[in-house]
């Protein structure tokens, strides 16, 4: 395989992943562009790349740079941006947006509902494991990330 189809190929392969954990398409090619740059990039020589506007890139970088993906410097009125390779981070939001947005919250109404129909415990029952599996997983990767010394505090600013 040419050189160019493995680059349009980890180029689709990262905006997959980035589309998956919510993310938008332009997040995960502008990203992706960078990761693949021996040098940091201005914004004209990203939109240059990805074919996308100034706009939707601009939007793009100031997402990815608020959750630590991409940096960038100042050079005299020039920004120069760069990836930050933190797929660890992405993929340690998962968990706890799931556990924070979607499971505690289900569970609070499930356990009303229970009260008054019992057809409901069964489920209350099961989201109290996935929660405790959840918190298991974060306390996992709360200890992995003290280890290798990743900013695990940047998931609850998310």
């Amino acid at each position: 395989m040419l050189l160019m189809d493995k680059k349009s190929e980890f180029i689709e392969l990262v905006e997959r992943v980035l589309v998956r954990w919510n993310y938008t398409h332009t997040d995960g090619k502008v990203y992706a562009v960078l990761l693949l740059s021996e040098k940091p990039l201005t914004i004209n020589e990203i939109v240059v790349q990805t074919g996308l506007s100034r706009s939707a890139v601009s939007t793009s970088l100031s997402k990815l740079s608020k959750d630590y993906l991409v940096t960038y410097t100042k050079t005299g009125k020039k920004k120069l941006f760069r990836a930050l390779p933190n797929f660890l981070i992405l993929f340690m939001k998962q968990p706890y947006e799931h556990l924070e947005k979607e499971i505690k919250p289900l569970r609070r109404i499930v356990e009303k509902l229970s009260r008054k129909n019992k057809k409901f415990r069964h489920l209350l029952k099961d989201l109290k494991r996935l929660e405790n599996l959840l918190e298991r997983i974060l306390n996992e990767l709360a200890e992995y990330s003290m280890q290798r010394d990743v900013p695990i505090k940047s998931l609850a600013s998310s």
